[in-house]
């Protein structure tokens, strides 16, 4: 069985180290997996049963084939541990001890990549996380949870983070296809990963929080010709944080000058943050590429409206001038006081007929590729209303890429909801549309 194939796919699991003592990592692994359509084998030196199941001493004392093992055990007996998968031809491992490359014992990452060398074993971490396929529900890692399925990968070089992250997704009811916490990366890298990714078809979009990059060259290799969206947040932006990274994995960040140069160069998308790398994600997924910057933005607020403005200019999109026929044709729909340019502002006390009735005359025009339509809710606003009315146009005009910033509190909560379930992007703010946005229409 191939390496990816065992370990997203695996018939028969042996977790060394299980145990019935909570608390105890073994004690969370073993029972993750238990329940679903794995047959899961209990190893423990010090254990002879676990509820009613037979505990074996040693991975090599079980008869059957075993296509995955997790090693949970003290760093220093996992060479031993080992060296018995690789007697049993056990050719896929996960390691989440720690106490490796990361602590600087490099002595005992020696004897562990010789053991690999010896029997052709290819290992996930050490000091990792695990893994978890959402799709037939492997959980084979010490979170103590599974997301829902959806067609984002993640993977991460911590595995905290990865905590952090699969909790406040489980939170939000929000869902991955695969999880990876890569750890140490001993011998299986980021490049492999995403070469595996790529082909997976319950993924549609690569997530990767990277520390520092070992077979760089190779990685670049295989994101030149990736054809799903990978996006990666960079760790180590800074002095201090690259120097946080040595002590963490034993990895060398590099120069996040040089990284972010590269990444562009290989159509590769950088984020600032997690919460800005799964909203990218969305995007990617949810919507077509916009077929320029052209940008038109509508709203009912002059603030948002200028902080529009900014934000579209500082990251590259651009808002162009209303032809005349169009300001035309808006005069004799809008207040007096109106703009007269672009942001199209439809004063505050505007209600769903009004936006319905400038959404009617932007339709069929080719001075823009994206309209961006601003709403708060003022005392006159019709949030819900409005929502469907720009549901409506972005039906019709398949050719526009559609946005929307719904500023506010309850009051937009249902009309956000009707934007959310026809695949309309709403931002918090203008300042988050212009951001990300921006990455997109530069790639």
């Amino acid at each position: 069985m191939h390496f990816f194939d065992a370990l997203f796919n695996p018939g028969t699991i042996a977790v060394i180290g299980a145990s019935a003592k909570k608390g105890k990592v073994g004690n969370v692994v073993y029972n993750n997996l238990l329940g679903n359509s794995f047959k899961v084998i209990p190893v423990n030196i010090n254990s002879r049963i676990i509820g009613l199941v037979r505990v074996y001493e040693r991975v090599t004392d079980y008869k059957g084939d075993v296509d995955l093992a997790v090693i949970c055990i003290p760093a220093q007996f996992v060479p031993a541990a080992l060296e018995d998968c690789g007697k049993k031809s056990i050719k896929a491992v996960i390691i989440i001890s720690a106490g490796f490359g990361e602590v600087g014992n490099k002595e005992l990452d020696d004897k562990i990549c010789k053991i690999c060398s010896d029997y052709k074993i290819e290992v996930l971490g050490p000091n990792c996380l695990g893994v978890i396929n959402t799709k037939n529900k492997l959980n084979a890692s010490f979170f103590n949870g599974t997301p829902n399925y959806d067609k984002v990968a993640f993977v991460s070089q911590s595995g905290a983070l990865g905590v952090a992250v699969l909790d406040q997704a489980i939170k939000e009811g929000k869902g991955f296809s695969k999880f990876v916490s890569v750890g140490n990366m001993l011998n299986t890298y980021f490049y492999e990963i995403v070469e595996y990714l790529n082909q997976d078809p319950e993924t549609d979009v690569i997530c990767l929080y990277v520390e520092g990059l070992k077979k760089g060259k190779q990685f670049l290799r295989v994101v030149k010709h990736v054809k799903k969206p990978v996006i990666v947040l960079k760790a180590g932006r800074t002095k201090s944080g690259e120097k946080a990274i040595t002590s963490h994995t034993g990895s060398l960040a590099g120069s996040n000058k040089v990284y972010n140069g590269v990444f562009k160069q290989f159509k590769v998308f950088t984020v600032d943050n997690i919460e800005e790398m799964f909203f990218l994600a969305d995007l990617l997924r949810k919507i077509k590429k916009p077929n320029s910057n052209k940008v038109c933005v509508l709203t009912n607020a002059g603030g948002p409206g200028v902080l529009a403005s900014d934000s579209c200019e500082e990251k590259g999109l651009e808002l162009t001038g209303l032809p005349k026929p169009v300001e035309k044709k808006l005069e004799s729909v809008l207040p007096s006081n109106w703009s007269k340019s672009n942001p199209i502002d439809v004063i505050g006390d505007a209600k769903s007929d009004r936006y319905k009735s400038v959404l009617s005359i932007l339709s069929k025009q080719n001075f823009f590729d994206i309209l961006f339509c601003i709403l708060t809710p003022q005392d006159m606003t019709e949030p819900e209303e409005t929502a469907e009315a720009l549901v409506q146009y972005a039906n019709k005009e398949k050719d526009k890429t559609v946005f929307a910033c719904f500023m506010g509190g309850e009051r937009v909560e249902k009309a956000k909801a009707i934007l959310n379930n026809s695949n309309i992007i709403n931002f918090k703010e203008p300042y988050d549309f212009a951001r990300l946005v921006s990455k997109l229409v530069s790639f």
